[in-house]
């Protein structure tokens, strides 16, 4: 499985190599990296940029989108894990999600399954191969990965997050839309 998702890496391109500003901070080449780096708010911008488990996270959603009756992309996220069990309020908390809001614990295989087949919704099996890599570091890298949903009706957030060897939760979020 490490040998298919050093290939599958291989293949995604590297990040710009855009000059630093002043401050000596790179300016964001895409959309998707501006918008991670926006909804990564709640943790430290140094966090965010050193921290190897949301880099790796970066190069594996870069460009992905979750396919639901809309597409939405893949932005990874990074909170500081809450000491023992992670309940649904500590959660919302985090998120920025309004406190009583609908949370639905789904298995990131269940929650990834129409994008991982072959021959699922994305009709390219090279496509599949990615996310089929994204799942897999999750599942070997963080510990308790779990997709939680969040509210109801046609905008749904979902946040696929685990815990990472140094005590935060990392992954990414989504939005699904359901009529």
């Amino acid at each position: 499985m490490n040998e298919l998702a050093a290939a599958i890496n291989a293949k995604v391109p590297a990040a710009s190599t855009s000059q630093p500003d002043s401050r000596g901070v790179k300016p964001l080449a895409s959309k998707a990296e501006r918008e991670t780096t926006e909804s990564n708010e709640t943790a430290p911008a140094s966090a965010v940029a050193t921290d190897p488990v949301s880099q790796q996270l970066q190069q594996l959603t870069k460009d992905l989108k979750f396919m639901s009756e809309s597409e939405a992309p893949l932005t990874v996220v990074s909170y500081e894990a809450p000491g023992g069990a992670l309940t649904d309020a500590t959660l919302l908390q985090l998120t920025g999600q309004p406190a009583g809001t609908k949370v639905a614990t789904v298995d990131l295989l269940h929650f990834l399954r129409n994008h991982t087949a072959d021959d699922g919704i994305l009709e390219n099996p090279a496509l599949a191969n990615r996310y089929k890599a994204l799942q897999m570091f999750m599942k070997q890298d963080l510990d308790e990965t779990k997709v939680y949903r969040m509210g109801e009706g046609p905008q749904v957030q979902a946040y696929a997050l685990g815990r990472t060897s140094d005590g935060k939760l990392a992954g990414f979020k989504t939005v699904l839309t359901e009529t």
